[in-house]
């Protein structure tokens, strides 16, 4: 369960932005977007589902890219080329940034317990790095690490015994210590696995670019439970498909996963023995049709059917770029319908989208408290902001989405066709 994420100073975000899935405490409506966390103490419940829009250029995919650095930097800080730089992405339109650390953070709930955890990391080192636990009050210092530049040289601090602080005292400056114990046999300490092992399986992240592949898709077609499941999923998107039949086949090869999502190359290795099945209307005759021959949409959907049932089966934390991409805004909010019902996300998984998609700016779908805005300030930086924020009173007829494309809640393009004029020079065109 994520209760919050933190950046600064990561491509076009400057200042820390946070966003927040605790709930606002005024907003009562649609309550079955929330889940209690068994916390003793605040937050006591948390938002099922978060959406983030901005015009284009706003720093939207850049969220989504921080968590996937934060994700990867946990699971590989210790795998990279020793002359390799750590972090080389901060905000460049500032005198003082380029140099200076990125930090990254997430609060999350493993188990019943909060978790703080982050880093602060510049091309050459980790700078700072600290995991805290809340079981009981005052919280506990899991370690805190911070460089010391007079000294050259780390402090190290840890209340869970000299194991952990000599453990993290002798690591190399550019490895995460999380990365290091949380791979660690036998475990340095347990507190330290079990984080890691959140990062591992329970963090998801979809990034714009990154090879998302329909491999779960598969695994679950092989299965007759799960053909079921997948095959509903297929039949509530409406896509007209009766059945669909995977014939055997052998484990994917190493280039499996370089293929991207984008163009579906990964299907043309299933091509032949992946097939859907439609009816024809007039015979009741079953057709075998190769799953290459179907749309880019009705594809995306395939790709994401197995994804859905393992993000909701293992109540993971997902942050997905472009949710409507080659989707219809129907298809769209049936992925946020199948997050939002507690039968069909019983273990609590959450959601974390971008999205140009404003259908989905509907009262009744959607909290303020759930709908995050981005927006670029003056210095071209990145400035997020929750819709909660506004005191909306929407009159008749009126609805969000309107306000929205309205700029009343701001995070729109400014588009002015006289740009267009002002920007030629030299005369009239050819």
């Amino acid at each position: 369960m994520l209760i919050e994420f933190t950046v600064k100073n990561y491509r076009s975000i400057h200042e820390p932005i946070v966003l927040d899935l605790s709930p606002a405490q005024n907003i009562r409506r649609l309550p079955e977007n929330c889940f209690g966390t068994k916390l003793s103490s605040q937050p006591r419940r948390l938002l099922r589902s978060s959406v983030v829009y901005g015009p284009n250029a706003s720093g939207k995919t850049n969220l989504i890219r921080a968590a996937h650095f934060m994700r990867h930097l946990v699971l590989n800080s210790n795998r990279k080329m020793v002359d390799d730089p750590i972090f080389q992405d901060p905000f460049l339109l500032h005198p003082e940034t380029p140099l200076a650390p990125a930090t990254f953070q997430m609060v999350f709930i493993i188990d019943g317990v909060r978790y703080q955890y982050g880093f602060d990391v510049d091309r050459k080192r980790v700078v700072g790095e600290w995991l805290y636990q809340f079981s009981k009050r005052p919280e506990s210092v899991v370690f805190l690490r911070e460089y010391d530049a007079e000294q050259d040289s780390y402090l190290v601090e840890s209340e869970l015994g000299t194991d952990i602080q000599d453990a993290v005292q002798s690591l190399p400056e550019d490895w995460l210590a999380l990365t290091q114990l949380g791979q660690k046999k036998p475990v340095v300490h347990g507190e330290l696995k079990k984080v890691y092992t959140w990062f591992q399986k329970q963090l998801r992240v979809m990034a714009s670019g990154q090879n998302v592949t329909p491999y779960e898709t598969f695994n679950f077609l092989e299965t007759e439970p799960g053909h079921d499941w997948v095959l509903g999923f297929i039949k509530a998107a409406d896509l007209g498909i009766d059945d669909i039949v995977l014939e055997e086949v052998e484990a994917p090869n190493e280039s499996y996963s370089k293929f991207a999502d984008e163009n579906f190359n990964i299907l043309e290795i299933f091509s032949g023995r992946l097939s859907s099945i439609r009816t024809m209307p007039n015979t009741g005759e079953k057709l075998a049709f190769s799953i290459d021959m179907e749309s880019r949409g009705t594809n995306q959907m395939f790709t994401l059917a197995g994804k859905w049932r393992e993000i909701l089966d293992k109540g993971q934390v997902c942050f997905m770029d472009e949710i409507e991409n080659s989707l219809h805004p129907k298809l769209v909010r049936f992925l946020f319908d199948l997050i939002h019902d507690p039968e069909q996300n019983p273990n609590n998984a959450q959601l974390i989208a971008t999205t140009h998609d404003t259908t989905l700016l509907d009262h009744r779908m959607l909290r303020p408290d759930q709908i995050w805005l981005m927006n670029k300030k003056r210095d071209h930086s990145s400035h997020l902001y929750a819709l909660s924020d506004f005191d909306i009173q929407l009159k008749k007829h009126e609805t969000l989405q309107q306000l929205y494309l309205d700029g009343v809640f701001g995070a729109v393009p400014m588009v002015r066709k006289r740009r267009l004029s002002e920007g030629v020079t030299g005369g009239e065109c050819a």
